[in-house]
Protein backbone atom coordinates (compact mmCIF):
# COMPACT_ATOMS: atom_id res chain seq x y z
CA UNK A 1 0.00 0.00 0.00
CA UNK A 2 1.28 3.31 -0.89
CA UNK A 3 3.16 5.24 2.47
CA UNK A 4 0.64 8.62 1.51
CA UNK A 5 -1.88 6.51 2.63
CA UNK A 6 -0.92 5.44 5.56
CA UNK A 7 0.17 8.79 6.66
CA UNK A 8 -2.53 10.69 6.12
CA UNK A 9 -4.54 7.51 8.11
CA UNK A 10 -2.28 8.00 10.79
CA UNK A 11 -3.06 11.38 10.96
CA UNK A 12 -6.84 11.58 10.86
CA UNK A 13 -6.61 8.37 12.85
CA UNK A 14 -8.09 10.65 16.22
CA UNK A 15 -11.27 12.49 14.49
CA UNK A 16 -11.59 9.44 12.08
CA UNK A 17 -15.06 7.92 13.67
CA UNK A 18 -16.59 11.41 13.75
CA UNK A 19 -15.57 12.74 10.78
CA UNK A 20 -16.85 9.62 8.28
CA UNK A 21 -19.87 8.37 10.25
CA UNK A 22 -20.90 10.88 13.08
CA UNK A 23 -23.34 12.19 10.86
CA UNK A 24 -26.60 10.70 8.72
CA UNK A 25 -24.66 10.08 5.69
CA UNK A 26 -22.07 8.02 7.73
CA UNK A 27 -24.46 6.46 9.83
CA UNK A 28 -26.30 5.51 6.84
CA UNK A 29 -23.64 3.91 5.05
CA UNK A 30 -22.21 2.00 7.92
CA UNK A 31 -25.70 0.99 9.17
CA UNK A 32 -26.11 -0.29 5.65
CA UNK A 33 -22.52 -2.25 5.18
CA UNK A 34 -23.07 -3.73 9.14
CA UNK A 35 -26.03 -5.40 8.32
CA UNK A 36 -24.93 -6.58 5.29
CA UNK A 37 -21.58 -8.16 6.80
CA UNK A 38 -23.26 -9.49 9.91
CA UNK A 39 -25.59 -11.47 7.58
CA UNK A 40 -23.02 -13.18 5.70
CA UNK A 41 -20.54 -13.95 7.92
CA UNK A 42 -23.57 -15.55 10.21
CA UNK A 43 -23.29 -18.29 6.82
CA UNK A 44 -19.85 -18.76 7.95
CA UNK A 45 -18.69 -21.86 10.30
CA UNK A 46 -16.61 -19.15 11.93
CA UNK A 47 -13.96 -19.76 14.26
CA UNK A 48 -11.00 -17.27 13.60
CA UNK A 49 -12.28 -13.96 11.35
CA UNK A 50 -9.71 -11.39 10.36
CA UNK A 51 -10.64 -7.72 10.06
CA UNK A 52 -8.20 -6.29 7.26
CA UNK A 53 -7.46 -3.33 6.93
CA UNK A 54 -9.42 -2.99 10.30
CA UNK A 55 -8.98 1.27 10.90
CA UNK A 56 -10.43 2.34 14.00
CA UNK A 57 -11.77 -1.06 14.81
CA UNK A 58 -15.83 -0.30 13.31
CA UNK A 59 -16.58 -3.56 12.85
CA UNK A 60 -13.69 -5.56 15.02
CA UNK A 61 -16.90 -6.39 17.33
CA UNK A 62 -17.42 -8.84 13.79
CA UNK A 63 -13.92 -10.01 14.07
CA UNK A 64 -11.53 -12.15 15.87
CA UNK A 65 -8.34 -10.41 14.58
CA UNK A 66 -7.49 -6.99 12.89
CA UNK A 67 -4.72 -6.01 10.78
CA UNK A 68 -4.37 -2.63 9.34
CA UNK A 69 -1.09 -0.64 7.92
CA UNK A 70 -1.49 2.62 9.63
CA UNK A 71 -0.30 2.24 13.33
CA UNK A 72 -2.29 5.34 14.43
CA UNK A 73 -5.83 3.85 13.25
CA UNK A 74 -4.42 0.61 14.99
CA UNK A 75 -4.26 2.64 18.41
CA UNK A 76 -7.58 3.81 18.58
CA UNK A 77 -8.60 0.69 17.65
CA UNK A 78 -6.49 -0.82 20.85
CA UNK A 79 -8.59 1.52 22.54
CA UNK A 80 -11.98 0.39 21.32
CA UNK A 81 -10.81 -3.43 21.36
CA UNK A 82 -8.70 -4.45 23.72
CA UNK A 83 -9.35 -7.84 24.30
CA UNK A 84 -8.99 -8.56 20.23
CA UNK A 85 -5.47 -9.60 18.48
CA UNK A 86 -4.43 -6.74 16.11
CA UNK A 87 -1.35 -6.40 14.12
CA UNK A 88 -0.03 -4.33 12.51
CA UNK A 89 0.86 -4.97 8.70
CA UNK A 90 0.34 -5.16 4.92
CA UNK A 91 -2.91 -6.84 3.31
CA UNK A 92 0.03 -8.06 0.40
CA UNK A 93 1.95 -9.48 3.05
CA UNK A 94 -0.11 -10.16 6.05
CA UNK A 95 1.96 -11.97 9.14
CA UNK A 96 0.03 -14.31 9.28
CA UNK A 97 0.16 -18.50 9.00
CA UNK A 98 -1.12 -20.27 6.31
CA UNK A 99 -4.82 -21.55 6.83
CA UNK A 100 -4.85 -19.61 9.68
CA UNK A 101 -8.51 -18.36 9.22
CA UNK A 102 -12.14 -19.44 8.48
CA UNK A 103 -13.21 -15.74 6.92
CA UNK A 104 -11.74 -12.48 5.92
CA UNK A 105 -13.48 -9.18 5.26
CA UNK A 106 -12.00 -6.03 4.26
CA UNK A 107 -14.12 -2.04 4.46
CA UNK A 108 -12.51 0.56 2.04
CA UNK A 109 -9.21 -1.03 1.68
CA UNK A 110 -9.47 -2.26 -1.53
CA UNK A 111 -10.44 0.99 -3.28
CA UNK A 112 -6.79 2.24 -1.82
CA UNK A 113 -4.59 -1.00 -3.67
CA UNK A 114 -3.50 -0.35 -7.66
CA UNK A 115 -5.05 -2.50 -10.17
CA UNK A 116 -2.21 -4.89 -10.38
CA UNK A 117 -2.23 -5.42 -6.86
CA UNK A 118 -5.69 -6.66 -6.82
CA UNK A 119 -4.91 -10.39 -7.69
CA UNK A 120 -1.09 -10.73 -5.63
CA UNK A 121 -4.48 -9.43 -2.97
CA UNK A 122 -6.67 -12.54 -3.79
CA UNK A 123 -3.76 -14.89 -3.46
CA UNK A 124 -2.52 -13.53 -0.04
CA UNK A 125 -5.70 -14.17 1.26
CA UNK A 126 -6.29 -17.53 -0.45
CA UNK A 127 -2.91 -18.39 1.52
CA UNK A 128 -4.25 -17.07 4.95
CA UNK A 129 -7.88 -18.74 4.64
CA UNK A 130 -8.57 -22.40 5.37
CA UNK A 131 -10.10 -24.44 2.52
CA UNK A 132 -13.78 -23.43 1.36
CA UNK A 133 -13.02 -20.12 3.58
CA UNK A 134 -14.72 -17.02 2.59
CA UNK A 135 -13.58 -13.72 1.73
CA UNK A 136 -15.76 -10.95 1.82
CA UNK A 137 -14.56 -7.07 0.53
CA UNK A 138 -15.99 -3.85 -0.76
CA UNK A 139 -14.77 -1.59 -3.72
CA UNK A 140 -16.04 1.44 -5.78
CA UNK A 141 -18.25 0.15 -8.56
CA UNK A 142 -16.95 1.08 -11.81
CA UNK A 143 -20.25 1.01 -13.90
CA UNK A 144 -21.88 3.59 -11.67
CA UNK A 145 -18.85 5.70 -11.74
CA UNK A 146 -18.41 5.79 -15.90
CA UNK A 147 -22.78 6.44 -15.49
CA UNK A 148 -21.74 9.35 -13.86
CA UNK A 149 -18.66 10.55 -15.63
CA UNK A 150 -16.92 10.36 -12.57
CA UNK A 151 -12.83 11.21 -12.94
CA UNK A 152 -10.56 9.90 -9.80
CA UNK A 153 -7.52 11.89 -9.13
CA UNK A 154 -4.71 10.55 -7.35
CA UNK A 155 -4.61 7.55 -4.33
CA UNK A 156 -7.28 8.17 -2.44
CA UNK A 157 -10.02 5.94 -3.22
CA UNK A 158 -8.99 5.79 -7.09
CA UNK A 159 -9.34 2.21 -7.92
CA UNK A 160 -12.58 0.64 -8.83
CA UNK A 161 -14.25 -2.71 -10.61
CA UNK A 162 -17.15 -3.93 -11.75
CA UNK A 163 -18.47 -7.36 -10.74
CA UNK A 164 -17.22 -8.56 -13.99
CA UNK A 165 -13.54 -8.09 -13.69
CA UNK A 166 -13.48 -9.09 -10.03
CA UNK A 167 -15.24 -12.41 -11.18
CA UNK A 168 -12.22 -12.93 -13.59
CA UNK A 169 -9.20 -12.06 -11.33
CA UNK A 170 -10.77 -14.85 -8.85
CA UNK A 171 -11.47 -17.41 -11.53
CA UNK A 172 -9.70 -20.83 -10.89
CA UNK A 173 -9.33 -19.65 -7.08
CA UNK A 174 -12.55 -18.99 -5.73
CA UNK A 175 -16.15 -19.44 -6.06
CA UNK A 176 -18.51 -15.72 -6.06
CA UNK A 177 -20.70 -16.63 -3.36
CA UNK A 178 -22.80 -13.31 -3.12
CA UNK A 179 -22.69 -9.90 -4.36
CA UNK A 180 -24.43 -6.45 -3.23
CA UNK A 181 -24.21 -3.22 -3.25
CA UNK A 182 -24.23 0.37 -0.91
CA UNK A 183 -25.59 3.82 -1.69
CA UNK A 184 -27.86 3.55 -4.48
CA UNK A 185 -29.38 6.67 -3.89
CA UNK A 186 -27.69 10.14 -3.64
CA UNK A 187 -28.30 10.08 0.11
CA UNK A 188 -25.67 13.00 0.30
CA UNK A 189 -27.95 15.17 -2.06
CA UNK A 190 -30.98 13.47 -0.13
CA UNK A 191 -32.60 16.43 3.25
CA UNK A 192 -30.94 14.76 6.59
CA UNK A 193 -34.41 14.50 7.74
CA UNK A 194 -35.58 12.19 5.25
CA UNK A 195 -32.51 10.08 4.92
CA UNK A 196 -33.34 7.30 7.24
CA UNK A 197 -36.87 6.37 5.70
CA UNK A 198 -35.06 5.49 2.36
CA UNK A 199 -32.60 2.96 3.76
CA UNK A 200 -35.73 0.14 2.82
CA UNK A 201 -35.54 1.11 -0.98
CA UNK A 202 -31.99 1.82 -0.90
CA UNK A 203 -30.87 -1.50 0.51
CA UNK A 204 -33.72 -3.18 -2.07
CA UNK A 205 -31.87 -1.24 -4.87
CA UNK A 206 -28.77 -2.15 -3.79
CA UNK A 207 -29.52 -6.05 -3.82
CA UNK A 208 -31.59 -6.29 -6.93
CA UNK A 209 -30.25 -6.63 -10.45
CA UNK A 210 -29.35 -3.11 -10.65
CA UNK A 211 -27.05 -3.43 -8.08
CA UNK A 212 -23.67 -2.91 -10.26
CA UNK A 213 -25.13 0.90 -10.20
CA UNK A 214 -24.57 1.20 -6.40
CA UNK A 215 -21.64 3.45 -5.02
CA UNK A 216 -20.15 0.51 -3.93
CA UNK A 217 -20.14 -3.08 -4.72
CA UNK A 218 -19.01 -5.97 -2.15
CA UNK A 219 -18.37 -9.54 -3.04
CA UNK A 220 -18.68 -12.42 -0.85
CA UNK A 221 -16.17 -15.00 -2.16
CA UNK A 222 -15.20 -19.11 -1.23
CA UNK A 223 -12.06 -20.46 -1.62
CA UNK A 224 -11.63 -23.11 -3.96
Amino acid sequence: MNTHITTYYNQLAQTYDSDRFGHTYGRFLHAQERALLTCWLASVKAGSVLDLGCGTGRFLDLATHGLDASTGMLEVARQKFPEKTLQNGLALAMPLAEESFDAIFSMHMVMHLSADELQPLLAEAHRVLKPGGSLMFDFPSKSRRQLLGYKAAGWHGANAYTLQEIHAASAGQWRLEAASGFLFLPIHRVPRFMRSWLMGIDTWLCGSFMKRFSSYLIVHLIKI
